[in-house]
């Protein structure tokens, strides 16, 4: 279970912060993206993508691609959905990673952001694939 734990992590408002939400967010994204899904209204959607993906661009960390796109996309939310209650997310799919942004905003209050972080599970390497997939395995050493 210990794999387990190491691969997936995520953080709330709470951010109890484990190891590994630690080391997830500090990471640096790297692959394709791969999908967006969104419940977010399709210019917010658009600007909290374009926004992610410049940040990826230059190499922010995970958690500062996130600020970033709280920031210059989803602030409008306030504004946008002013006096009503307003629930969403944004679901960015990389090759190696998942990151979730949720807005939750009360009818009388400002949106409160979370994030959630999960590392592919191609990446997890399995303890017996190592060896199987070694391409030497079967030689033998003459």
């Amino acid at each position: 279970t210990a794999m387990a734990q190491a691969c997936k992590a995520t953080g709330g408002a709470g951010l109890s912060h484990s190891r590994g939400y630690e080391n997830a967010v500090n990471a640096k994204i790297s692959g394709e993206l791969n999908d967006v899904e969104s419940t977010f209204p399709e210019n917010i959607k658009d600007r909290a993508l374009s926004v992610f993906k410049a940040a990826v661009s230059e190499k922010y960390s995970i958690i500062q691609a996130i600020e970033k796109v709280e920031k210059e996309a989803l602030g409008e939310i306030d504004t946008v959905f002013k006096g009503q209650r307003f629930k969403g997310f944004i679901k960015f799919d990389f090759d190696s990673w998942v990151v979730t942004i949720s807005v939750n905003k009360f009818g009388n209050g400002s949106a409160q952001f979370s994030a959630g972080v999960g590392q592919k599970k191609l990446v997890c390497p399995d303890p017996f694939m190592g060896r199987l997939s070694d391409p030497n395995m079967n030689r033998s050493l003459t």
